[in-house]
């Protein structure tokens, strides 16, 4: 790469690493404030999850369309500045002692919209970061988010004994620094249209039909969907309680086993950043995603607490690959001209089966237990996996080099 390309790469991985930062963090104090400082149920937990989720359903290809039609630069640094409101909100009602689970709710909404946009703006700029070396750029991409997620999450176990609030400022100093370093990325270098807001409708509608189209991204996407029901659900909800029920540990214990998981990724993603020659991207997918199922089957049976981290680990490892070859075929085969649109509907696929696993997972848990989610959670995936086997080309999808 050339000196100015090393620049605004070190320009992009640092707006990254301040965003994930701030994301391992929450994944920690989330938690935290909701099942120990406020006590709520597992449906009421599963549903303020999906607060943080469920505005990408409706916002995350407006966000696409968005990013190919303005300056993403621009874009980035406003949500980074808009996204540290909602944790003065968690801030002042600590503070003035209103908070409750309707304020977490308010702060998983608005932070879950600002993520909306973060997410497309950042995926269309690493093609032009990238020069060419994609596999390459957004293996170091997902270094660096899971790099600074562990970073987070580490920082967030601290909760115990330094309480939330410098946390939550911490927070903030991050996204003001992502901010700073969005603008000094480099501008777009080809001229974009602008946005008809009369055509938006539109705009979104084509991002659908291109995906439908692509023998490519369709499979991986429709793969998303088993994603976010039987693993984004079960990683976000079941794994907190076991936490609590099974071992009887708090903000510690969650920065634990979340620490595990991303650790498990960052592996991965090593192992993968070292094999820059992997041409079978679909078939690692699949292998990465059906290990999945008896990693999940496996937490129904009661452990040493260094077993289930062991476990975690292991289901990291394999997230890890499957986040990654899921971008790089998406990155790869989109069009230029509608890529962050059609990024956008590849994150949609899990962003939306995400918070409705969530909400399946709290509830069964909450009415027949864990064991019984998990089991649930096993057989669906086992099905869904099949389904996709026989009826896609997922498993031939292969690097066009």
């Amino acid at each position: 790469m050339k000196k100015s390309s090393l620049k605004n790469l070190l320009f992009y991985m640092t707006g990254q690493a301040s965003w994930y930062f701030v994301n391992g963090l929450q994944m920690v104090l989330f938690p935290t404030i909701l099942i120990l400082m406020l006590g709520v149920t597992p449906s009421n937990y599963g549903l303020a999850q999906v607060s943080l989720l469920a505005p990408s359903i409706f916002l995350i290809v407006l966000g696409g369309t968005i990013a190919d039609k303005t300056d993403t630069r621009i874009l980035l640094a406003i949500v980074h500045f808009l996204a540290t409101f909602p944790l003065l909100l968690i801030l002042f009602s600590i503070q003035f002692g209103f908070l409750s689970f309707q304020v977490m709710i308010i702060y998983g909404l608005v932070m879950g919209s600002i993520s909306a946009f973060v997410i497309p703006s950042r995926d269309a700029l690493l093609t032009t970061i990238s020069e060419g070396e994609i596999q390459k750029t957004v293996v170091i991409a997902m270094l660096t988010q899971f790099g600074f997620q562990l970073t987070g999450m580490v920082v967030g176990g601290l909760a115990d004994s330094v309480g939330v609030i410098p946390l939550i400022i911490a927070q903030g100093v991050s996204l003001i620094i992502g901010c700073y370093y969005a603008l000094k990325l480099p501008k777009p270098k080809i001229k974009k249209q602008s946005l008809d807001i009369r055509k938006i409708k539109d705009e979104i509608t084509e991002a659908f039909v291109e995906v439908r189209k692509s023998k490519e991204i369709f499979p991986v996407s429709i793969s998303m969907i088993m994603v976010g029901l039987c693993f984004m659900g079960n990683n976000l909800v079941t794994l907190p309680y076991i936490t609590t029920e099974r071992y009887g540990l708090g903000a510690s214990g969650f920065a634990t086993v979340s620490t595990c998981f991303w650790l498990g990724t960052f592996f991965s993603n090593s192992i993968l950043a070292l094999n820059k020659n992997l041409k079978n991207w679909g078939t690692a997918l699949m292998i990465a995603m059906s290990s999945g199922i008896p990693i999940l089957a496996s937490l129904y049976f009661n452990m040493p607490f260094y077993g289930l981290c062991i476990i975690i680990f292991l289901w990291g490892g394999g997230a890890g690959i499957v986040i990654a070859m899921g971008r790089t075929i998406t990155q790869t085969f989109a069009k230029e001209s509608h890529r962050g649109r059609m990024l956008s509907v590849y994150t949609l696929a899990f962003m939306t089966s995400g918070p409705i696993g969530a909400i399946i997972s709290g509830n069964i848990i909450e009415n027949y237990g864990l064991r019984a989610n998990i089991l649930t959670s096993s057989i669906v995936g086992i099905a869904f996996l099949t389904i996709l086997s026989i009826k896609t080309n997922i498993w031939k999808i292969k690097s066009p080099k």
